[in-house]
């Protein structure tokens, strides 16, 4: 095929893509809610006002092409047509990855996929399918039409992939300068993107540049990735002090990815707490200090208990590649996300639709172990460069929080090795068909087509899938089981007239359940039915008093008692019986940090029949030296 020719199929794949997003934003009249709406509110201070409202800590680079859209006088629609046109942009660029990787990679010219047999090709060019599954993704065509950054972050993604692969050949310098520009611009919409602009070097080793060249090259894709985010850096400078080009959101991220009370979700209760315990909300600045108390309070909870935070990152790990169902919840599912009319329309089709998008999640994750498995029975190293963006990104998420919306970037980056997987697949699969049927006719003379290489990769298929299906049964049942052997939680308590945080977690793990439960403003103890005892450690990490009487006062609220009964707490050896609305009394402390034993019980010869919980709150601790006399 001819280049001109070769290269017109992008174009047509590009004018599909966005013909189906088109119509999608046209006939979904979605409505921005959440973060999406804040985006545009943001947007439009911006353009009013002049400059970002104090509470803005996100990236600028989404808000700051609303505002110019709002300037023009555009409105909610030409807001969504940013999703649209860069969704639709987003094919081309996957088109031009695969040829350039993929197509080039094996020997012959674009378009055409080598042989995976003796003088054999399979017809399919890697790039067509690539870029026409990527057109026709149905989770990608609903996420157009949200107002956010997951779609304009992933076309910008390939866009700088698809610079690096058409220029890295016969420009490499001016390769490196063009991708870490274009990664420049990815991270001013989200700063999960800045650190990707080093994986160039992978790109630079699958070509077998050399260590010299590919260290060189690398380091000039990120200078000018910095270079481009200078102005932010700046603009942080004079606002906060600091010179940082990312966003001041991590730690806050961070933070509700690992709250324990919510398992990892944002709540109400978690501004609750951090205002208490440090004076600060979410929002209040200089936004940079208040990112960072927010980060040193996450790293605080993953470290109280490290196997809880394995169960966690399983947790969002699993949030991450659930059913592709998830992904359409902010376009379609979501209350108040669309008129009523079209969410009843879309509810009652809701069986097909749902089935619609797992399905084709189904056949992209095989797709994907294809492309693997053959790329790495062939050694075409070139055909995985886009997967360690996409294994970056997802550990990103996975330490810190995640939310289904989140892999849509790295869907993206993954559909060249989905073109390369279904391809070889096909040809595979026929060319063990063909060997059957020469077998089953038994003609002699007639060679067996299916290959050894064709062997190894369908071989290699088969294994992949049972690998990842097999991790993600371990991510999913194991992590349920981490976090409820393990589930902790985490309070406020007031000493001595400051809040000070008190962590909770199960004494003496005896592979059960945790009888600890997170419960708002306080912690729960859950004594189970047929238990005797459930007992708990409080530690308070930021209070070490010295030796002498430390007056406790605590409300208790309980649930499944039917009075009479003989449950009774303790609390630091502060006892209350079920039914109690407080305990009050005084605790001997030796010195030191101060640790505190929770036991719920019942008496010796007690029912125990029914579970019992007790909640406790309000806890106020008062040393000696703050007691009235």
């Amino acid at each position: 095929m001819r280049p001109r020719g070769r290269w017109r199929i992008g174009l047509w794949l590009v004018l599909l893509a966005t013909a189906v997003r088109l119509c999608w934003m046209l006939s979904v009249p979605t409505i921005p809610v959440g973060d999406f709406a804040t985006y545009r509110e943001s947007a439009i201070y911006l353009a009013e006002l002049g400059h970002l409202d104090t509470g803005f800590v996100y990236m600028p680079g989404l808000v700051a092409l609303l505002a110019v859209l709002h300037l023009l006088g555009g409105d909610l629609l030409a807001a969504k047509m940013v999703g649209v046109l860069l969704g639709g942009l987003a094919a081309g660029a996957v088109f031009v990855v695969a040829a350039r990787l993929i197509d080039n990679g094996e020997g012959g010219p674009i378009g055409q996929l080598g042989p995976i047999g003796p003088r054999r090709q399979l017809g399919q060019p890697v790039a067509l399918v690539a870029g026409l599954s990527y057109a026709l993704w149905p989770a990608g065509i609903a996420m157009s039409s949200v107002i956010g950054t997951d779609i304009p972050t992933a076309a910008i993604i390939l866009g700088a992939l698809a610079l690096l692969c058409v220029l890295g050949d016969s420009r490499p310098w001016l390769a490196s300068v063009a991708f870490g520009a274009v990664m420049g611009v990815a991270a001013y919409f989200r700063a999960v993107a800045l650190p990707l602009t080093g994986l160039a070097a992978v790109y630079w080793l699958a070509r077998r540049a050399g260590w010299r060249a590919t260290l060189g090259r690398t380091a000039v894709a990120i200078a000018v990735t910095v270079l481009v985010l200078f102005p932010w850096g700046l603009r942080n400078w004079r606002q906060g002090g600091e010179f940082t080009l990312t966003d001041n959101h991590g730690g806050i991220t961070a933070l509700m990815g690992n709250d324990p009370n919510t398992e990892g979700t944002y709540s109400r209760s978690l501004s609750t707490t951090f205002r208490e315990l440090t004076g600060r909300t979410f929002l209040m600045q200089p936004h940079r200090q208040t990112d960072q108390v927010a980060y040193r309070l996450a790293r605080q909870f993953m470290a109280f208990d490290p196997t809880w935070t394995v169960g966690m990152i399983a947790l969002r790990l699993e949030r991450l590649f659930a059913p592709e169902r998830g992904l359409l919840y902010w376009s379609v599912y979501r209350p108040g996300v669309v008129p009523p009319a079209t969410a009843a329309w879309f509810n009652q089709h809701r069986p097909l639709i749902t089935g619609l998008a797992d399905w084709s999640y189904l056949l992209f994750g095989v797709c994907v172990c294809a492309g693997l498995a053959f790329a790495v029975s062939e050694r075409r190293w070139a055909v995985l460069v886009p997967l360690p963006f996409a294994l970056a990104l997802v550990a990103t998420y996975a330490l810190f929080v995640a939310e289904p919306r989140y892999r849509i970037t790295t869907e993206a980056l993954l559909f060249p090795l989905v073109g390369f997987g279904a391809c070889r697949l096909v040809g595979g699969l026929g060319a063990a068909a063909r060997a059957a049927t020469a077998r089953a006719d038994r003609q002699p003379g007639q060679q067996s087509v299916l290959t050894a290489e064709a062997r190894r990769g369908l071989a290699g298929t088969l294994l992949v899938v049972a690998l990842l299906t097999a991790a993600g049964l371990t991510a999913v049942l194991g992590g349920k089981s981490l976090r409820s052997r393990h589930r902790w939680a985490a309070t406020v308590w007031q000493v001595d007239g400051h809040a000070q945080l008190a962590l909770w977690s199960a004494a003496g793990l005896s592979g059960g359940p945790s009888p600890v439960r997170p419960a708002p403003p306080g912690s729960a103890l859950v004594l189970g039915r047929g238990q005797r005892q459930a007992s708990a450690r409080i530690f308070l990490p930021a209070f070490a008093p010295a030796a002498g009487s430390i007056q406790l006062s605590a409300s208790l609220r309980w649930r499944g008692v039917t009075l009479p009964t003989d449950a009774v707490v303790s609390l630091g050896g502060v006892m209350a019986r079920a039914g109690a609305p407080a305990a009050l009394g005084r605790i001997e402390h030796p010195s030191g940090p101060l640790h505190l034993d929770v036991r719920l019980e019942r008496a010796p010869g007690g029912a125990a029949e029914d579970a019992v919980e007790v909640m406790v709150s309000d806890v106020v601790l008062t040393t000696a030296q703050h007691q009235a006399p």
